[in-house]
């Protein structure tokens, strides 16, 4: 099959997707060749049109807009997507932190995380954080989904949904190869082969898939030989089977896997050594590295059980192990065997030194080893009737799912001379003594949805959710020299919504809702707590609309969100007990009562001067804004007061939530050229609900954590050049301003963004 890639589709595709919440009005299709999506796929949106099916605000980004700038970073394409807030970590995206209409954003463990369908956090319900998270430049599309439309796809439905769309098995035989190389050594290769083909007993596709990734790093250890950068590689295989049956149906089998070794650390630095070289890596991180390995797949099997129904079943699995070795203390050579955490002695010369490999002293690291484990098997009802004049979709789905954690963790230690030399004492305390526990999940997941059309123009949504869930906890005792905790709980959690759509004329549409959603606590925090520790809970509405006519596109929404009953991850980024289900906030009316609302404007623009003008070439101009005000109604602590929540009043701002974001962008493609040209500005945020300019806690005790992170503005340009109907050569010029920038305060201390960056590849699609 031949592929013209540099055909007008891209183009326009920069406006349809860049730019846009929603698109022309679309109906699924429903013959077996292009079945919806939703269905067969484990897409949610499925397509720019299948927007518009969506009752609330939704954003598709197809492959087209992603390869744009050969997007590799997960937040660089998250930027496009209004509603939506990231903190970058490490400059690659290797570690999201992504928030949808001002929930709290650390980890992304307050957003459902899918693959095609499929959960994809680690272990979702019994440690939410994704130290795992899909590879985005490996996928053929990314969904957004926020309103009332995602309440189906829990556990987390208070902000939002992301659904990552892998590589689907081409309908023609196919063959794709990306490679490029750029600064900072980074080379990466992306390849695939594929299709389908019609047998005797029925037409039979398979995909073979590889991408492997491996940079140097843009980072400098200071005055200490070791490495920066990471290594990533994933293979996948797709089989799919058609069978010549009465009724249509298919199989779907897909495995995977990512292995993942990078030289990374939690360890920030100072803001005034920011100032002289935001780039530069302190000694004491040099051992620091994280190795982890996934793998994941599926079988899944659709079936169309007669003229108006259907039935989607999957069952699915994900294996997760991950150890993060990272520096925990740091001692002068006065400590003797007590020691402090880094980020909170930056302010004491002697501690900066050892710290600096420019004393003696010593450190210890911590080997953050853990298992995760997910699995589960879900059916999906499609049935559509109608009940005297009215139309219905119904929609049932039903999910078992089971996920669990396993810790086995240890410390390290070694001695620092004056030099900054290292040797080492050996393993600080027997393995397990550093968190050794199990924490167990089982869910039952029900819901209930039904659109019901109510004429041509107008259709009302209702939807609900049941979960039940079963939590488990044990502090394992061989090895742990804490008094022994164990037990078991459960809960049962609804949420659901209403929904409106109505079609004011074609090419416009408004919808709107209501909706009650949920975030959960994990197993050990609920289990301590006596059962005692509510479900987040959140009451949100919108209000929005889509237009497009041939030129000329508008997408925007008015949201306001009340959260109560806010779950604080307590030590979140300090290396200690990261993120794993959360804690209570606590304030004058008692625990588990803390309350956050959130309100915002989201609105993008898209207009193609060329398309206005019927001319040969592409104009497209692009322009989104966000707007939110993110504020805490209620003071807030934690049962930790390391937790950068600790101190929050009524009226201080969520942190990491800026009340203004902007993306704009211009292209232009004529005959074999293509140029596109996109900035990001992000306002000022607070690091911490204690919203004070300084890296100070509420109780005044200094901490790198805290404090502001400025403002910033990052530009990309892209150039593309067709050679052939087949193949296309580019560049990338990455932070083409060359904007040096604090990107956040976490893990510890400041963290900078993506230095300038040229890259140069070859694409090819036969």
């Amino acid at each position: 099959m031949r592929k013209n890639l540099n055909s007008s589709k891209p183009v326009s595709a920069i406006v349809a997707g860049i730019c846009s919440i929603g698109v022309a009005s679309g109906t699924a299709q429903e013959t077996p060749g292009e079945l919806d999506p939703v269905l067969v796929s484990g897409a949610i949106v499925g397509s720019k049109e299948g927007v518009n099916l969506i009752t609330g605000s939704a954003t598709y980004l197809d492959i087209d807009d992603l390869r744009v700038h050969t997007i590799s970073d997960i937040n660089s394409a998250l930027r496009r997507v209004p509603g939506v807030y990231v903190r970058p970590e490490d400059g690659y995206g290797n570690f999201p932190n992504i928030s949808l209409r001002g929930i709290d954003m650390g980890r992304s463990s307050k957003v459902t995380i899918m693959e095609d369908g499929i959960l994809a956090a680690p272990a979702p319900y019994s440690a939410p954080s994704a130290y795992y998270s899909p590879t985005l430049e490996r996928m053929s599309g990314l969904e957004g989904i926020k309103g009332s439309s995602q309440v189906k796809y829990g556990p987390h439905t208070t902000g939002g949904a992301i659904n990552y769309l892998s590589t689907p098995i081409p309908e023609e035989t196919t063959t794709y190869s990306k490679v490029y190389y750029g600064e900072f050594d980074e080379l990466v290769t992306h390849v695939y082969h594929g299709g389908k083909k019609d047998t005797d007993v029925g037409r039979i596709g398979y995909l073979v898939e590889g991408y492997y990734r491996t940079t140097d790093g843009f980072k400098e250890l200071q005055g200490v030989d070791g490495e920066t950068g990471f290594t990533r590689s994933e293979p996948m295989l797709k089989l799919s089977w058609e069978p010549n049956t009465a009724n249509y149906q298919s199989f779907e089998l897909k495995l995977g896997s990512t292995d993942f070794d990078a030289n990374e650390t939690y360890l920030g630095i100072t803001d005034e050594d920011f100032n002289t070289n935001p780039f530069q890596r302190y000694a004491a991180s040099r051992n620091d590295e994280i190795n982890t390995y996934a793998s994941r797949g599926y079988l899944r099997h659709f079936v169309e059980l007669g003229g108006n129904a259907s039935l989607k079943t999957t069952a699915y699995f994900t294996q997760f192990h991950r150890n993060w070795f990272k520096l925990d203390k740091v001692g002068t050579a006065a400590d003797g065997s007590a020691g402090k955490s880094a980020y909170k002695v930056w302010n004491n010369p002697e501690y900066l030194g050892v710290i600096k490999g420019e004393s003696a002293g010593f450190i210890r690291l911590k080997a953050n080893n853990r298992d995760y484990s997910a699995q589960g098997i879900e059916s999906i009802l499609n049935y559509d009737l109608e009940l005297g004049s009215l139309e219905n979709q119904v929609q049932l789905g039903v999910r078992f799912h089971n996920d669990n954690i396993d810790r086995y963790q240890w410390y390290h230690k070694y001695d620092q001379d004056a030099r900054g030399g290292w040797s080492s004492n050996g393993p600080d305390a027997p393995s397990g003594k550093a968190g050794d526990r199990h924490q167990e999940t089982d869910v039952w997941a029900l819901y209930l949805e039904d659109r019901i059309a109510i004429n041509d123009k107008l259709s009302v949504i209702p939807g609900v959710r049941y979960e039940s869930l079963d939590f488990s906890y044990d502090q394992n005792t061989r090895t742990s020299d804490k008094s022994p905790a164990a037990g078991t709980g459960d809960m049962d959690v609804v949420t659901g919504g209403l929904g409106l759509s109505y079609d004011v004329h074609e090419g416009l549409n408004l919808f709107g809702g209501i909706y009650h959603g949920a975030s959960l606590p994990g197993p050990r925090s609920y289990i301590r707590s006596g059962e005692s520790l509510d479900e987040e809970s959140s009451i949100s509405y919108e209000l929005g609309f889509r237009y497009q006519n041939d030129a000329f596109i508008a997408t925007g929404a008015l949201f306001y969100s009340d959260l109560k009953d806010f779950i604080v991850p307590d030590n979140l980024g300090t290396g200690f007990e990261e993120f794993e289900g959360g804690e209570t906030v606590v304030d004058d009316n008692g625990p588990n009562d803390g309350e956050i609302t959130a309100a915002g404007l989201e609105l993008q623009l898209g207009y193609d001067f060329g398309a206005a003008n019927g001319a040969e070439y592409s104009l497209p101009v692009t322009l989104g804004v966000t707007w939110t005000e993110a504020e805490f109604e209620s003071g807030a602590r934690s049962a930790d007061g390391e937790s950068i929540f600790s101190g929050a009043r009524k009226g201080n701002t969520v942190p990491y939530i800026p009340e203004f974001q902007l993306h704009a962008g211009i292209g232009y493609a004529a005959g074999k050229f293509r140029l596109a040209l996109d900035g990001t500005y992000i306002d000022e945020s607070y690091a911490s609900g204690f919203n004070e300019h300084g890296p100070y806690n509420y109780a005044g005790k200094f901490d790198s954590r805290y404090g502001e992170v400025p403002s910033y503005f990052v530009a990309d340009f892209s150039v593309h050049y067709a050679v052939t109907d087949n193949t296309n050569l580019f560049a990338t010029a990455r932070n083409v301003f060359d904007e040096e920038y604090v990107v956040g305060r976490l893990p510890q201390g400041a963290r900078p963004g993506m230095p300038p960056q040229l890259i140069f590849g070859i694409e090819s699609q036969f």
